[in-house]
């Protein structure tokens, strides 16, 4: 066996025992009804058996927030709820995160969540689903007091969150609280990200755009935007240059187009007629929507030309293999050396970034020196920059 051999098994090893670690922990509890005890049955199962979206959805959030308020624990409860809730799938998994939201901000009210104990009830998990959800619903309840912070009392909040992940997603939270703050106005949220430091406003713009386009939508407890701009070419158009692609990328997750892309093709019929910072951030919105695998996105990304390829690359779900092994955090960069010459060095950095971020700095160390050696100084200067704006992840 060569020594390069040797070593790409040994890391793959290595890279996936933080996940082991991660999903291990006390013996899966909470609050279950009759049949949905059995280990048969998927978590909360009898829910999907009502009739109605809307029905559906509050029996799932009824039943998720009395699991969290029998647990008396969320803080460790959710990442025992993470574990149940993809193992169970389906619709449960896809809408989590935001089903989360709004159980975040019930909890949230009914136990007095301050700044001064958020700390201790937020959830101990990386998990971009469930946990996450969660603790943005929890801080989405805090925009009076963050808003007396002021730009530098709030950064160092987000900045004192125990992994990467987790303080990338307080930052973008900040940008929904800012929003909830001023009444959904945005130009009022825009101008507290802008006060943020350099290298994370980007990231709160992200926060407030996306509350935008939920208020346009009429989602998630907003007031509903009836004479707002519903158009992302006109809305992003407005942007500084560097909030562009912040603007976009929720766009199409919260207002669908009529026929969703699945390819090439059809990520290219959204974003025609646009050009440069504007093009680039279409493509990366409508790229966000494909697929929620990675791997799946990447080979859209390569049937695209040009820069198309590597805006594509800003709107894969990387955060979706955070709880993966290890070994499949590693195939997905070696991916990039599939795609077209011209695009592999942004594959290799912004996958160097973004898998750093989920991994909090392991992927830098355990992975990034041994892939292959034309991908090697991308992955390990995205990996550096782990703790600047991301601009486009979820």
């Amino acid at each position: 066996m060569s020594v390069r051999r040797f070593a790409l098994l040994l890391l793959i090893l290595l890279v996936a025992l933080p996940a082991a670690r991660a999903s291990a922990g006390p013996p899966l509890g909470g609050f279950l009804e009759g049949p949905d005890d059995s280990n048969t049955r998927p978590y909360l199962s009898r829910c999907s058996l009502l009739h109605g979206q809307q029905k559906i959805w509050n029996c799932y959030v009824t039943r998720l927030l009395a699991d969290v308020e029998k647990s008396g624990d969320p803080a460790h409860e959710l990442p025992r709820i993470d574990v149940k809730v993809r193992a169970a799938g389906g619709y449960l998994e896809s809408a989590c995160h935001m089903m989360m939201h709004q159980v975040g901000r019930e909890y949230a009210r009914r136990h007095h969540i301050t700044l001064a104990n958020l700390q201790r009830y937020l959830p101990r998990s990386n998990d971009p689903g469930c946990s996450a959800g969660f603790g943005m619903g929890m801080v989405l309840t805090l925009g009076p007091q963050i808003g007396q912070l002021g730009p530098q009392g709030a950064i160092k909040l987000c900045m004192r969150a125990p992994t990467r992940y987790r303080s990338y997603t307080c930052v973008h939270t900040l940008g929904h609280a800012y929003m909830r703050l001023y009444h959904e106005q945005l130009p009022f949220a825009i101008q507290a990200c802008r006060a943020l430091p350099a290298s994370q406003a980007p990231d709160c713009a992200q926060g407030a755009y996306h509350d935008y386009w939920l208020s346009i939508a009429g989602r998630d407890a907003t007031t509903k935007q009836r004479h707002g701009i519903h158009s992302a070419r006109i809305l992003c158009a407005r942007a500084i240059p560097t909030f562009v692609r912040p603007c976009w990328y929720r766009y199409f997750l919260e207002i669908p187009p009529k026929t969703v892309p699945t390819d090439a093709v059809g990520i290219r019929a959204l974003c025609t007629g646009l050009k440069s910072r504007q093009r680039a951030g279409c493509i990366g919105a409508a790229t966000l929507i494909t697929s929620a695998d990675p791997f799946i996105q990447i080979r859209i990304c390569n049937r695209l030309h040009g820069a198309d390829t590597i805006s594509c690359l800003y709107g894969m779900n990387v955060q979706n293999v955070s709880t993966a092994r290890g070994s499949r955090r590693v195939r997905l960069i070696e991916r990039c050396a599939t795609l077209r010459p011209s695009a592999q060095g942004a594959c290799y950095e912004w996958l160097g970034t973004t898998l750093s971020v989920v991994t909090n700095g392991r992927f830098r160390t355990l992975a990034c020196p041994f892939i292959a050696p034309s991908g090697r100084n991308a992955c390990l200067a995205g990996a550096e920059r782990m703790n600047r704006a991301l601009v486009t992840f979820s």
